[in-house]
């Protein structure tokens, strides 16, 4: 993950972090059965949408500084992380460059294979992950702490991105339960927060609330993820084996938003549906 400048939230569309959760939202009807692949996404979107932050301007002078402290902390973790991977990098461009290269002049020459030491660090590279137990236990503290602020949800937010890549999904859950109860005022924010919700609580198999968050979703997005979010609600119902219910609402994005990606997909749910 690249290291993150901070930028100012424009509350009057969706922002990175939004756009990229709504396209795993999208794709989820590809796959009857879905993936937890959200993990690796939402961490992806946070890199991209970290600048979501300070949204009143009044009275959080104190509330910011106190955020700020905790990015700062969240920011060391990702330097210490690039330092490890640069260093395992560098090993293994130092052994790769010191492999025999073929000559340049033979006949049919196969790539040289890699070493297996060269190997091993390849998967050293791939498995190593940013430690952030530090920043995201603070973040979960100021989110208990600062429940009914903009700057509280910023962290709960944050906080459960990082408790769903730990497998802690149940306590992932509780806190976006808990936002999305509270974040009604900033309606991004709250989209984010049941974008997350959903996905987990249908990992879960809690798919009668994942429905219910689907359809707050539904109510909250704007125009442009309508349709995205139509098609969660198609894919949870089909996952519930609610195929007339399926149908009804793949065929609400196909009639209404006939010209969009989500079309496409809605059309091959339906293909899905017994007859």
């Amino acid at each position: 993950m690249s290291s993150e400048k901070s930028k100012e939230l424009n509350i009057k569309g969706p922002d990175a972090f939004q756009v990229k959760v709504g396209d795993f939202l999208a794709g989820i009807a590809q796959n009857p059965k879905p993936l937890f692949a959200v993990i690796a996404l939402l961490l992806a979107a946070l890199a991209a949408g970290y600048g979501i932050r300070y949204f009143i301007a009044h009275k959080a002078d104190g509330r910011r500084a106190e955020l700020s402290k905790i990015d700062a902390v969240y920011e060391d973790e990702l330097k210490n992380y690039n330092k490890q991977r640069e260093a395992l990098e560098k090993q293994r461009d130092t052994l790769k460059a010191a492999q025999p290269k073929p000559a340049a002049d033979a006949k049919d020459a196969k790539p040289v294979e890699d070493t297996p030491e060269i190997k091993a660090l390849d998967q050293k590279i791939t498995a190593l992950k940013p430690d952030h137990a530090a920043s995201s236990e603070q973040y979960k503290k100021y989110f208990e702490e600062h429940k009914t602020s903009a700057e509280g949800w910023v962290a709960g937010l944050r906080y459960a991105a990082f408790a769903a890549e730990q497998n802690k999904l149940e306590d992932a859950q509780k806190v976006l339960e808990e936002l999305t109860k509270n974040a009604k005022s900033h309606p991004i924010l709250e989209t984010q927060a049941l974008m997350m919700l959903v996905s987990i609580q249908t990992d879960r198999g809690e798919l009668d609330k994942a429905l219910e968050s689907a359809d707050l979703l539904i109510k909250t997005v704007g125009d442009d993820l309508k349709p995205r979010a139509l098609l969660t609600k198609a894919q949870i119902q089909y996952l519930k084996k609610d195929y007339a219910n399926t149908r009804t609402t793949a065929t609400e994005v196909l009639t209404k938003y006939e010209n969009s990606p989500e079309a496409d997909r809605a059309r091959s749910l339906v293909a899905l549906l017994p007859e």
